[in-house]
């Protein structure tokens, strides 16, 4: 079986006062895992600024990302809960509690990453079960369906 996120890149019940600390602190994982570049997480908090809050793409969920540059060094995928939900701006999925961030080499080397999440997002039992876990571990086998 694939794994879809390494353990490094979880982290649950994490303090974000608002939507660019949320983003900043999913992009760490990527940052400490050596996928990017510090510059990426500003990049992806400057895409929101700047396009508004398009990456929350369901109820309590955010994907943040930027376009491919080099301020990616590899693909990868990170995810973090959230102590307390944030407001993106988005009236219709807010408050986010799940945030992924995601990095691309190219413009379509998303693609395997998206399908992934969104194979995910299909399975509100595993978005609840994240949502409850209180170690990362527990996330971890949750996402690369080592438990239901």
């Amino acid at each position: 079986m694939k794994e879809i996120i390494t353990k490094g890149n979880i982290a649950v019940k994490v303090k974000a006062v608002n939507w660019e600390q949320a983003i900043e602190e999913a992009g760490k994982l990527l940052l400490n895992s050596g996928s990017i570049h510090e510059k990426y997480i500003e990049n992806m908090i400057t895409s929101v600024k700047e396009l508004g809050p398009y990456i929350v793409i369901a109820p309590h969920i955010a994907i943040a990302h930027s376009r491919p540059d080099h301020t990616v060094i590899k693909p990868d995928l990170s995810i973090i809960t959230l102590e307390k939900p944030v407001e993106f701006g988005n009236k219709d999925n807010d408050p986010v509690s799940i945030v992924f961030a995601f990095s691309a080499k190219e413009n379509d080397g998303h693609l395997n990453k998206l399908t992934d999440i969104a194979a995910l997002l299909e399975d509100e039992e595993k978005i609840e079960a994240i949502l409850r876990s209180e170690e990362a571990e527990e996330v971890y086998k949750i996402i690369n369906g080592r438990i239901s």
